[in-house]
């Protein structure tokens, strides 16, 4: 099933993209004549997103389970994110422990978080980040997930992160706003650990979540500027071309605009770059480690376009990629050091963008 977007004059109109439910229709091409989309076509829709909606708290609960397994783990010497092989899994693993707490109101899974994240562990490693031991390998990629879990942490009522989460957003921004003309062409088109827009979006998120309205506007101007005016790097019509690594750098890039920029310049994008028909298949035939996380990863870009356009096509192809994948478990279940000490956690941020 194919849709097709409204003519942007009409976008222009919309305010915000209908409530979630099983009644929302995609947008037709805006001929002047009536709804072109046949029934069998929204009630295909409907039915894709009715079945996403009964799947979704088991398949964080599924998820849930290597997650659990991988952070109590002593992998590295890292006085608290010392599970899941290596640092930055270990920080998405404690922040999918939160995010699914919050989500399903169950505090055993933050419970194991916590059992890492004790005051003693957390003191080293803020010696750690306060000596730049850490950033060398992990920034931007794993310092913007560490954005994440603390913003998450607090948002349950914890704030042991805080003195962190300063350090490492000053530290994330000055490396972003220090990257020279081809490091930020180069970043941006990245597909993995350099990616651009993963660092900019955690740390917009992070200003909002600090009601730090300056650092925030001063944000988007510099998603404005350095971002979408580079659309032309990596148009969304490269989508399916990149599968090399665990992040689609072209849907990301989409991400962040739609989600940081006010809607009237979020709208005058999507005018100029988005494709009249996006069709993105989900990976079956996984080739490498890093491809394990792009199914997951690609489902957040999706949302994205779901959220700015109200177009069902993009919930579907969202709700597939999401799906598709839960049903690979050797792809995010099994296989330790490949997949299941952190392709859960991208699973569990695609899921949890639909309860926002």
């Amino acid at each position: 099933m194919h849709r097709r977007l409204v003519n942007p004059l009409f976008l222009l109109l919309a305010c915000s993209p209908p409530e979630i439910g099983l009644d929302d229709s995609g947008w037709t091409e805006d001929t002047g004549d009536a709804d072109t989309d046949t029934d069998t076509d929204t009630d295909t829709d409907a039915e894709i997103w009715e079945g996403f909606l009964e799947a979704r708290r088991g398949y964080l609960e599924q998820l849930a389970e290597p997650i659990l397994d991988c952070v109590v783990q002593v992998d590295t010497s890292h006085p608290a994110f010392h599970g899941c092989i290596d640092w930055h899994s270990a920080v998405h693993g404690s922040w999918a422990l939160h995010r699914i707490s919050g989500i399903t109101g169950d505090d055993s899974y933050r419970e194991v978080a916590e059992s890492v994240l004790d005051p003693t562990s957390l003191e080293g490693e803020l010696a750690l980040l306060q000596s730049g031991s850490i950033a060398t390998s992990e920034i931007p990629y794993g310092y913007a997930w560490f954005l994440a879990l603390a913003s998450e942490r607090e948002a349950a009522g914890g704030d042991d992160l805080a003195p962190h989460a300063e350090l490492v957003a000053d530290d994330l921004l000055d490396h972003m706003w220090g990257l020279a003309e081809g490091a930020l062409a180069y970043n941006l088109q990245d597909d993995d650990y350099q990616n651009l827009s993963w660092e900019a979006l955690n740390l917009w998120q992070r200003a909002e979540s600090q009601a730090d309205e300056a650092l925030a506007v001063e944000l988007q101007d510099w998603v404005s500027a350095e971002i979408a005016d580079r659309t032309h790097l990596c148009p969304l019509e490269q989508s399916p071309d990149n599968t090399s690594d665990f992040f689609p750098p072209c849907l990301h890039l989409a991400m962040v605009v739609l989600t940081v920029l006010p809607e009237e310049q979020a709208q005058d994008w999507m005018e100029q770059h988005l494709p009249a028909e996006l069709q993105l298949q989900p990976l079956v035939d996984i080739s490498s480690a890093h491809q394990g996380g792009l199914n997951f990863s690609r489902s957040w870009g999706l949302w994205a376009l779901w959220k700015a356009t109200g177009d069902s096509h993009y919930r579907s192809l969202y709700a597939d990629h999401i799906e598709t994948h839960m049903a690979m478990p050797q792809y995010w279940a099994e296989g330790y050091s490949s997949y299941s000490h952190w392709v859960a956690q991208f699973g569990v941020y695609g899921v949890a963008l639909s309860y926002e």
